[in-house]
C-alpha cells in the first residue's frame, strides 16, 4: 500500500500541481498509461490540479491497481469524495 500527505508535496492554495502528483505517483511504478487514466478519474474538477481529496482519491486508485483490480471506466458516485459531488453533478 502506498500512503502520502498531500501536505508532503508543496499544496498551492491547496491544490498540487500535476508534476507534483507525478513525483509521488511514479513510486507506484504502474506504467504512465495507467496513471494518466487514474489522474483522469481523481481530477474530478478538470483543473489541472489535485486537491487533498482528489489526491486521496487518485492514491486510493493507485492502491486498487497494485491489488489487481481493474480501475473503472468512470468513477463510480461512491468513489467521488463529499466535497467533489456537486462538481460530479450528485
Amino acid at each position: 500500500m502506498i500512503a502520502c500527505d498531500v501536505q508532503n508535496l508543496n499544496p498551492i492554495n491547496g491544490k498540487i500541481t500535476g508534476a507534483s502528483a507525478k513525483s509521488e505517483l511514479v513510486k507506484s511504478k504502474l506504467p504512465n498509461t495507467i496513471l494518466g487514466k487514474i489522474w483522469k478519474l481523481s481530477d474530478i474538477d478538470r483543473d489541472g490540479m489535485l486537491d487533498a481529496d482528489e489526491f486521496a482519491l487518485a492514491m486510493h486508485l493507485v492502491n486498487l491497481k497494485l491489488e489487481g483490480h481493474e480501475l473503472p471506466m468512470e468513477l463510480p458516485e461512491h468513489l467521488v469524495p463529499p466535497t467533489k459531488q456537486a462538481v460530479n453533478g450528485i
